[in-house]
């Protein structure tokens, strides 16, 4: 691992932003975070290390709360799958939304949160854009998986569901950060 620190570590945590106001600086964010955020390789053993990370972050910041963590490759793998807490908390609903990040995720090649932003930035609903729930949810926790050797699409995604948006892609990139070895610098 380097001792210098991974530029996605340096970027700004969208969850102490809101969304009713600060849409445009979220967006940014997002994207930069997107682009940092690009793995020298993607394995199954990479996916472990990923979705345990972003497990025991959760766990660590958020002892009450109760998510599902999903990481699949766009080829129809399962990679890393799991749910923390019990019923009512974690449910059907929870896989609806992480089937509906992971398509928003799959279409346009970007996280979640930044699509169903630049969508409101637009004034606009993302029902009005044909984006409608639950075969889409344009809300944050679907983060793009990208190789940094294949700028073309990303190849899978990284999906969190329990916890309000910003925090739920928070999680994500938190997670990213403390796995940063993975990452290309």
């Amino acid at each position: 691992m380097s001792a210098t620190a991974h530029p996605l570590s340096a970027i700004g945590k969208v969850n102490t932003y809101s969304t009713a106001t600060d849409s445009a600086v979220i967006a940014e964010l997002a994207a930069a975070q997107e682009a940092a955020a690009r793995f020298e390789a993607f394995s199954d053993a990479v996916a472990w290390e990923v979705g345990t990370t972003i497990r025991e972050t959760f766990v660590a910041t958020h002892p009450a709360a109760s998510c599902v963590i999903h990481i699949e490759l766009f080829n129809g793998a399962v990679l890393f799958s799991t749910a923390i807490g019990t019923a009512p908390a974690v449910g059907p609903d929870n896989w609806a939304w992480v089937r509906g990040k992971t398509n928003v995720v799959r279409k346009f090649g970007t996280s979640s949160l930044r699509k169903g932003r630049e969508i409101a930035a637009r004034g606009a609903t993302p029902e009005q854009k044909g984006l409608g729930f639950p075969e889409f949810a344009c809300h944050g926790g679907g983060f793009p998986i990208w190789l940094h050797n294949n700028p073309v699409a990303p190849i899978g995604v990284i999906v969190v569901s329990g916890l309000p948006e910003l925090d739920d892609h928070q999680l994500i990139v938190d997670s990213l950060v403390k796995a940063q070895h993975l990452l290309h610098q």
